[in-house]
């Protein structure tokens, strides 16, 4: 593997945590959109959550392993494949929900849920990929550090913004639109900065998993909006799905193939998503926005 592909993770890692950072604010943003009532209706969805968390937890490591042994990838980065599918759902993901019509709360609910559930499901599905892909047996902890780590970012900042919407609604209505604006530019900066200061590295290392990265973006996204479709889900629901299960958390994977097992190369199949997951989204968000609703609208469920 060159050099500069196998440092682009390092390089990744820090443009990510940067995004991980701005996330945080956007999510107080978020919040003010928000009230609790929007929260009373989840125990009432038990059927989607555990579609949701079945898409994102068994069916895409599989599709991860699929794609793998389909593009031929190495040892270590095929594992890397499937540590990425292992990954909870990013924070991105309530993002994409709220700037392209999904149900936020129930997005931010699949997060939480899925964060603290892959804590225990992450380490054994990566054990077993690095073993059956090159040979290796390592022993991964538990995760739970990280995984309370991201579920603060997602539900403090989201607090903080219901507590200033309560106190003062009429400031909250009043910049609710131009929140949405600040984070499609947010995702957007930061997606063109990584691009351009990773270029060279980058390049090279999606030469090796550039094309099963981006059939892994377009399988998730297709397969979290077909699913819900197909089970008749409103279109808030059908949204927030699609991109819970699709936009993974590439940080997480990052730092348990650098930081926890030092092995840059399986870093590499999150490094190259990590740019590609952001741009596939916004533009998979776009194209239905401008799709007529009758498309996007089934019947409403009990």
């Amino acid at each position: 593997m060159p050099r500069a592909a196998a440092t682009a993770p390092l390089a990744t890692l820090f443009l990510v945590q940067l995004l991980f950072a701005a996330l945080a604010l956007v999510m107080a943003g978020l919040g003010l959109s928000l009230r609790v009532e929007d929260f009373r209706g989840l125990s009432r969805r038990r059927r989607d959550v555990a579609i949701a968390l079945t898409l994102q937890m068994i069916v895409l490591p599989g599709v991860a392993y699929w794609l793998a042994r389909a593009f031929q990838l190495p040892g270590a980065i095929a594992a890397g494949m499937v540590l990425l599918a292992a990954t909870p759902g990013s924070i991105s993901a309530n993002l994409f929900s709220h700037l392209f019509g999904g149900n936020v709360a129930f997005n931010i609910a699949l997060t939480g849920l899925n964060t603290l559930l892959c804590a225990l499901t992450l380490p054994l599905l990566s054990t077993w990929a690095i073993a059956h892909f090159t040979g290796v047996v390592v022993e991964l902890p538990m995760l739970f550090d990280r995984a309370l780590q991201t579920i603060g970012v997602v539900v403090i900042p989201v607090v903080v913004g219901m507590l200033v919407a309560s106190k003062a609604p009429t400031f909250a209505r009043r910049i609710e639109k131009r929140v949405k604006i600040v984070s499609a530019i947010v995702v957007v900066v930061f997606s063109v900065a990584a691009i351009v200061k990773e270029w060279s590295a980058l390049s090279s290392g999606f030469l090796q998993v550039g094309g099963a990265v981006i059939a892994f973006n377009v399988l998730s996204l297709a397969i979290g909006f077909g699913v819900a479709r197909a089970f008749k889900m409103p279109r808030p629901e059908t949204m927030t799905i699609a991109f819970q299960v699709s936009v993974h958390n590439a940080i997480q994977a990052i730092y348990v193939a650098l930081a926890v097992l030092n092995m840059p190369q399986m870093a590499l199949p999150a490094a190259v998503y990590s740019i590609t997951m952001n741009l596939l989204a916004l533009c998979f968000g776009a194209a239905l926005s401008r799709a007529r609703p009758a498309h996007l609208a089934p019947a409403m469920t009990p």
